[in-house]
């Protein structure tokens, strides 16, 4: 059985823990900033846990790890 390659896409948008949860990062933070509070930025570079019923999608994503 052949391996089951990486979507890409997700490599670049979701990152598993050294515990096996699932993280993301929050969007709107690349540009047209100026309007936003510096709080609302800084809580945009901050990742977030995916929620449990999307782990296994996500890690099937990631070629089975």
């Amino acid at each position: 059985m052949p391996k089951m390659k990486t979507l890409k896409a997700a490599t670049r948008r979701i990152k598993i823990t050294g515990t096996g949860k699932v993280m993301a990062f929050k969007s709107g933070k690349r540009h047209q900033n100026t309007g936003k509070s510096g709080n609302e930025i800084r809580g945009k570079g901050k990742g977030f846990v995916l929620a449990k019923s999307e782990w296994a999608r996500m890690k099937q994503m990631m070629g089975g790890k």
